[in-house]
C-alpha cells in the first residue's frame, strides 16, 4: 500500500539520538533524600531532597522540592527549589517556585513562575 519505507528514526536529529544513551535517573514523588546527590546523567526529581545536587541535567518536576544548591549543565524547574543554581541553561516553568540565586549563561522564565532572589545571566562571551 505504501511505496516508501520510512525508518522510525529518520526524522529525529542525531543529537537527540545520542542523548538517549545518556544515563537517566527518575525519582518519583514520595522519595525523600537527606544528603548530597551526584550523577553524570540526567536526573528527573519528583521527591524531596535536602542537600546539594551536582548533575549533568536536572528536572525538578511539579511534585519535586529541592532544599540545597544545584550545579548542572541544564536545569528545569517545575516544582520548588530553595537554594542556588549554577548552570549553563536554566528554564523555569509557569509552576516553578524558586528562592535563591541563579547564575547561568541563559535563563528562561515562563509567565507565572515565582522567583525571589538574584538572577545573573552571564551570556556566552563571543570573543
Amino acid at each position: 500500500m505504501f511505496s516508501k519505507q520510512v525508518s522510525p528514526k529518520s526524522d529525529v536529529p542525531a543529537a537527540i539520538l545520542e542523548d538517549t544513551k545518556q544515563r537517566r535517573s527518575v525519582l518519583h514523588d514520595g522519595i525523600v533524600i537527606k544528603g548530597d546527590w551526584q550523577s553524570d546523567g540526567v536526573v528527573e526529581f519528583g521527591g524531596a531532597i535536602t542537600g546539594d545536587l551536582t548533575v549533568d541535567g536536572l528536572v525538578v518536576t511539579l511534585t519535586g522540592t529541592v532544599e540545597g544548591n544545584v550545579r548542572a549543565r541544564s536545569v528545569t524547574v517545575e516544582g520548588h527549589l530553595n537554594g542556588t543554581i549554577a548552570a549553563i541553561d536554566v528554564n523555569l516553568s509557569p509552576t516553578a517556585v524558586v528562592k535563591g540565586e541563579i547564575e547561568a549563561e541563559r535563563i528562561h522564565i515562563d509567565f507565572g513562575a515565582q522567583v525571589e532572589g538574584r538572577l545573573t545571566a552571564k551570556g556566552k562571551d563571543s570573543s
